[in-house]
């Protein structure tokens, strides 16, 4: 199937672009609005904060490498659409809470949907844009989902703390399912089947895939360290915002926002790049040590503002860490395995996410938000610059092909 290059005009791809931005509103939104409710409402601790995203990524672990295998099989349109309904039902929990349990129930159902959708949004972007366009239509998509995380944490934090609590969940609901309603516009396009194998045996096919193509395997590496140091920080900024830079709700919304600003720069430039597409194992190296600057000048000081250009730099290397990520997949992994290899990257990740959840929950009160933040920095710099000296001999390997 011929597949129009400029991304302006092909419809298919700007029917689940709006969706899928729509969408990214409401989980950002969600996001912010579950970390707000556990900090402020009902007072939760570094522990408690990290078994609330513990939870979530445990099942995403379990989930996300078999629903590869099922993407790859039936239809990436209707597995988003199934995890996007998941996302509405999500809501409800964190809706009607009454203590953090109920938030924990709506971490876990949230991240039953987010399993789904992964690999399914791996496989159907390659199924809508030429291989060449491949980085611009991720950034582009990571442009809308940026320009998400502008609003939304910011709008979630608002209507928390100057309407309620309730007002902001059920906007949320709403903007989940315009999401869906816009999904249906897009045609359902399926991968070529391949020779069907037991469960099992397809999915370590998968892992066969990430672990032969060097690029691959480099990105395996650099995400691992990209989600440990980014869980890190998302489990103790809201209590680094609270205790250190004494900012309430909206505070810690504006943050999200700022580093939305930032991401939404990178995945701009990156929407608009021809230059891009084999290069992404190097490109993402330097993301780390963008990101890893931002971090440490986050972490490093107690002035607001200076907090929030590190923020913004922060936004500029995830971006680009996210959409180069998902394009070298889409280009490196072939069409009937993109759902899986998918998969089993977002496993990988997130289980070096649980190790480090849990460290932070079991540790409870010995863990020192400030230095835990600027360790983490520190960390993620250094991956970075083993990146690019991988990228290098990678590049020296290939030349040296007949």
């Amino acid at each position: 199937m011929d597949l129009p290059e400029r991304l302006s005009s092909n419809r298919p791809f700007l029917w689940y672009a709006a969706s899928f931005g729509v969408s990214s509103i409401a989980f950002w939104g969600f996001f912010l609005a579950l970390l707000a409710q556990a900090t402020y409402v009902y007072k939760a601790e570094s522990s408690q904060l990290a078994i609330l995203f513990a939870i979530w990524s445990m099942v995403f672990l379990l989930l996300v490498a078999p629903s590869g295998m099922v993407t790859d099989r039936w239809s990436p349109k209707w597995m988003i659409a199934i995890a996007q309904l998941l996302a509405v039902l999500s809501v409800l929990p964190a809706l009607w809470s009454r203590s953090i349990a109920w938030l924990y129930v709506a971490s876990v159902i949230d991240g039953i949907g987010a399993a789904l959708a992964i690999p399914a949004r791996g496989s159907l972007v390659a199924l809508l844009v030429p291989q060449e366009a491949l980085v611009r239509a991720n950034g582009f998509l990571n442009t809308a989902s940026m320009v998400a995380v502008i609003f939304g944490p910011g709008a979630a934090g608002l209507l928390a703390r100057h309407a309620s609590q309730k007002l902001a969940y059920w906007a949320i609901i709403w903007l989940l399912v315009a999401g869906f309603v816009l999904l249906l516009g897009t045609p359902d396009r399926r991968p070529r089947r391949g020779a069907r194998e037991g469960p099992l045996r397809e999915v370590s096919e998968g892992f066969g895939v990430a672990w032969r193509e060097p690029e691959l395997r480099s990105l395996l590496f650099l995400a691992c360290t990209a989600w440990v140091t980014l869980t890190v920080f998302v489990a103790l900024e809201p209590l680094f915002v609270k205790d250190v830079l004494h900012r309430g709700e909206d505070g810690l919304g504006l943050f999200w926002s700022t580093n939305g600003i930032g991401s939404f720069g990178g995945a701009f430039v990156l929407a608009r790049s021809r230059r891009a597409s084999g290069r992404e194992v190097l490109l993402i190296s330097v993301s780390l040590v963008v990101a890893g600057v931002g971090f440490l000048v986050f972490a490093g000081t107690s002035m607001f503002l200076l907090a929030v250009v590190g923020n913004v730099a922060m936004g500029v290397g995830f971006a680009w860490f996210l959409s180069l990520s998902q394009a070298l997949i889409q280009r490196v992994a072939a069409e009937e395995m993109r759902g899986r290899v998918t998969g089993v990257m977002g496993m990988l990740q997130e289980s070096s996410s649980v190790v480090c959840s849990a460290t932070i929950a079991i540790l409870g009160g010995l863990v020192l938000v400030r230095p835990w933040l600027v360790i983490s920095a520190a960390v993620l710099m250094m991956g970075g610059v083993l990146g690019i000296r991988a990228a290098g001999r990678i590049r020296l390997e290939v030349q040296a092909e007949p």
